[in-house]
């Protein structure tokens, strides 16, 4: 069936696994090129009808059709510096949440992951994974009517190598 056939190469491409095949390939190369426009469009559409749960699922596997990694990978694979193995713990590593990494130092990193040289590097590799602290204040102005001051401060190291010229962000209210 055409569906499960277009679900099977959009796993294999998130999962970057090789193909054999001329048809095979060939199909993956249209579904490389359209998974990730359609998934935004399909987006689009929630955001424009307010559908925030739909919103929110698409908007992860936008991501990880962008990214080529799914949601459950660590986020240090985009990476490629860092040792297969050393990624592998922290993903298995199910005491530390991705969040609580941000506030260990680098000896810390390096004593959790069994690599105490490595700690620094790590350290370095976390703190430039974008992240965004928001703040809001909420006023009522009338009964229909809200005024809402948002604060968004960024919480990572810029790199323009890594980076680019900007970071996109979602904000919503």
């Amino acid at each position: 069936e055409s569906s499960a056939k277009v679900n099977v190469l959009l796993q294999a491409y998130i999962s970057q696994l090789k193909l054999d095949g001329f048809a095979l390939l060939a199909d993956m190369v249209y579904v490389q090129q359209s998974a990730g426009r359609l998934m935004r469009a399909v987006f689009e559409i929630a955001c424009k009808r307010e559908w925030a749960g739909l919103a929110s699922r698409t908007l992860a596997l936008c991501k990880m059709i962008d990214r080529r990694m799914w949601g459950s990978m660590s986020p240090l694979r985009q990476f490629k510096q860092i040792p297969e193995d050393i990624i592998r713990k922290f993903e298995r590593n199910h005491d530390f949440s991705w969040e609580r990494l941000f506030d260990l130092d680098p000896f810390q990193i390096g004593e959790l992951m069994h690599f105490p040289q490595q700690g620094k590097a790590i350290h370095k590799y976390i703190h430039q994974v974008p992240k965004v602290e928001v703040s809001a204040s909420v006023q009522p102005i009338t009964r229909n009517c809200l005024k809402i001051d948002a604060v968004v401060t960024p919480d990572f190291s810029w790199d323009d190598n890594r980076h680019g010229s900007g970071e996109i962000f979602h904000v919503f209210v």
